[in-house]
C-alpha cells in the first residue's frame, strides 16, 4: 500500500484530537498548493493534513526503532583461518621461507 492510500485511509479514520504543541513549516509554493488541494479533498485544513502525515511517520518511525531494539545482533562468525594450535611456529618472512 502506497503512502499516500495509507495516509488517505489514516484520514478518513482519525478523530480530532486537542493538541497543543507547536510547528511551523516553510514549502514551496507548488508543494504547498498540492498539499493545500488534499486538504480540501477530505475537508481538512493544511495544518490537520501536515499533522496526521507527520504523526503516521513518527509512528512508523516508533515501530521501527522498537523492532530493531528487540532483535538480536546476528551471530557473529569468526573470519579468517581458525585459531587453533600448531606444531610449527608462524614465519615472519612467508616469502622467505619458500626459497
Amino acid at each position: 500500500m502506497s503512502t499516500l492510500s495509507r495516509l488517505e485511509k489514516r484520514l478518513k479514520e482519525k478523530a480530532k484530537p486537542r493538541l497543543e504543541e507547536r510547528l511551523t513549516l516553510r514549502l514551496d509554493p507548488d508543494t504547498y498548493r498540492t498539499l493545500e488541494a488534499l486538504a480540501q479533498e477530505y475537508g481538512m485544513t493544511l495544518s490537520e493534513l501536515a499533522r496526521e502525515a507527520l504523526t503516521m511517520l513518527a509512528e512508523e518511525y516508533r515501530v521501527k526503532t522498537a523492532r530493531e531494539r528487540t532483535q538480536k545482533p546476528p551471530n557473529e562468525q569468526p573470519q579468517g583461518p581458525s585459531e587453533e594450535p600448531s606444531d610449527t611456529p608462524p614465519a615472519l618472512f612467508p616469502e622467505a621461507a619458500q626459497e
